[in-house]
């Protein structure tokens, strides 16, 4: 019997000279795109090259390989490491309208042609409730031959996914551009805050965007319409539409809703079409890079910089004293996405590219496997709204992000600078277990933190965690810091930490200056963690009186290094200059 053996490939990426009908198996038939990357069929010891020296502005989604045959994303020629950006480059004249007394805002969407989209959302919608809400939902069909939905309201919830009207199985296209209409009315006016095209069951998430304002539903009949752009890689047949109004409609309140079908249109953005967590900016004549400062609605902006994200019309609105142009070189709006997702992979390998200019995360992962992350520069990440509670709104953006069930992931020899939240982290809430997470080796500069953990079910299981050889400079330094209500600016920051834990180790690291403590956990189990053969070096007149260590159990503006030294055991043999 003949045994086959299948032949790994090289694929190339040239986002200037590519084109996706290319088979992508040579340098001079590339790919362009990182969507085309996405919808490879990859196989285990696959490698895809983006060439040096040009960047792309979209996410890539990793594919598993094989124990000793891997997926490899790399690079191929000569220049600066190719770069993955999320952000929209706003530096030019046209972008921007003057909005008076020195605001300028981003220029309008604009739609042209559309063609019909038939089996988008046509009827036959349900209603589901979860927590505190309850609702039921009927239907009649009027004289027109409309199915009329009345969903009345016996309870509202705590949360808007408490009440949902959802519509299941929608067909869906990656880059698709939908325009959904529908006719409603309600007996106490509110607004529809969320209405969310995404995946049908577990793992749900999002599969678009939405790009224009919020519904404010009235008592009488108002026809509304809502565009969505999906940010699937490839086809979906499991899309669902759904309206979360569980925090919104009041008991009592009826809402009545005619579905009108959708169409497929074509529209001109500048591609804002989620929350900018920064402005990215240089200012001419300069080479040294700033970030704005993120407002939360128009009238605050104040000062040069200052600029506000309307989620409602998903437009910029920046300070200006001239047209932002004529002010800045650089102009770099950093929206909500993360950039390398490795999901739930095995085996895939992210190896020398520069990842930057995101809100969200570099790159994140949720039950990955035997990964690495090496030789990237990820840099300017994070400050997108995450959650708002008591009127304080909360942001948020890691550099590489690890949560439960991770295992066997190495990230090392990389570089990161200006990350709103900590350069790297493990955490989560599950009850499962992370194991042989490897940090090392990596260097860390002007982050808010350099490494952070945190798990918060007493049944996780850490086993084998180890953070080495890296070197942390500055933190708590970086753009973020004097923006933020949290302030912490530490090179290594644990909060709850309810798990079982193995083996955790920080070691033969050199932390470097820090702006609120070397170490902070907000919990008591410091001692458990292994920490040795470290040097710790602060910028402060008598570092040894500096308190400078922080947890859970000791005075609120910590103790002293040899303080911490005794109480903890920890860093016997390391030194503090």
């Amino acid at each position: 019997m003949t045994m086959s053996v299948i032949q790994a490939a090289e694929y190339f990426v040239d986002s200037q000279a590519g084109d996706d009908s290319n088979s992508g198996l040579s340098v001079t038939e590339p790919w362009q795109f990182v969507r085309r990357v996405n919808q490879a069929q990859l196989q285990p010891g696959d490698t895809v090259r983006f060439k040096a020296g040009t960047v792309w502005r979209e996410s890539l989604t990793c594919r598993s390989g094989a124990e000793g045959r891997p997926v490899t994303y790399t690079s191929y020629g000569t220049g600066p490491k190719p770069a993955l950006l999320a952000s929209v480059d706003l530096c030019s004249r046209d972008a921007w309208v003057s909005d008076g007394g020195n605001i300028w805002r981003t220029r309008e969407d604009t739609m042209t042609g559309s063609r019909p989209f038939p089996s988008f959302a046509p009827g036959d919608w349900g209603i589901y409730c979860d927590g505190d809400g309850l609702a039921t939902l009927a239907a009649i069909t009027n004289d027109q031959d409309e199915k009329v939905y009345s969903l009345r309201c016996l309870k509202n919830g705590e949360r808007s996914t408490n009440i949902q009207l959802n519509y299941y199985g929608i067909e869906l296209e990656p880059e698709q551009c939908i325009r959904y209409r529908f006719r409603a009315k309600a007996t106490t006016p509110f607004t529809i805050k969320s209405i969310t095209l995404m995946r049908a069951q577990h793992p749900w998430g999002n599969y678009g965007v939405l790009v224009n304002r919020a519904t404010d539903i009235t008592t009488e009949w108002q026809e509304h319409d809502v565009l969505f752009r999906t940010t699937i890689t490839e086809p979906a047949a499991d899309g669902r539409l759904s309206f979360f109004v569980g925090d919104a409609i009041t008991e009592g309140n009826e809402l009545s809703f005619v579905s009108l079908g959708a169409e497929l249109v074509d529209y001109q953005s500048l591609g804002l079409t989620s929350d900018v967590g920064n402005l990215v900016l240089i200012t001419k004549g300069q080479s040294e890079k700033i970030a704005g400062w993120k407002r939360w609605n128009r009238v605050s902006l104040k000062r040069q910089g200052d600029f506000f994200h309307d989620p409602s019309d998903r437009r910029l609105y920046v300070y200006s004293e001239q047209h932002p142009v004529d002010v800045y070189s650089q102009i770099e709006a950093a929206m909500k996405r993360v950039i390398v997702r490795f999901g739930k992979t095995a085996h895939a390998i992210v190896d020398g590219l520069t990842i930057a200019y995101t809100g969200a995360h570099g790159a994140n992962g949720n039950g990955c496997r035997h990964g690495t992350i090496r030789n990237c520069d990820l840099v300017w990440i994070g400050g997108s709204h995450l959650y708002t509670r008591n009127d304080r709104p909360t942001r948020y953006g890691n550099g590489v992000e690890f949560w439960d069930g991770c295992e066997n992931m190495t990230v090392e020899d990389n570089y990161f600078e200006n990350i709103y939240d900590t350069a790297m982290t493990n955490q989560g809430r599950g009850d499962g277990s992370v194991r042989n997470m490897v940090w090392r080796n990596n260097k860390i500069f002007r982050c808010e933190q350099a490494y952070e953990i945190w798990f918060s079910n007493p049944e996780m299981h850490v086993d084998g965690l180890s953070f080495t050889g890296n070197e942390c400079i500055d933190s708590g330094y970086g753009w973020g810091h004097v923006q933020r209500p949290n302030k912490n600016g530490c090179h290594l920051l644990a909060y709850k930490l309810a798990c079982k834990i193995t083996g955790i180790r920080y070691e033969h690291n050199i932390f470097n200056n820090a702006r609120d403590a070397q170490i902070w956990f907000f919990n008591p189990r410091l001692a458990e963690v292994r920490i040795n053969h470290n040097a710790y070096i602060q910028t402060c007149p008598v570092p040894r009186d500096a308190k400078l260590f922080r947890w859970l159990g000791v005075a609120k503006e910590g103790v002293t290094f040899d303080e911490y030294r005794k109480a903890t055991g920890n860093d016997q043999d390391s030194s503090l200059d």
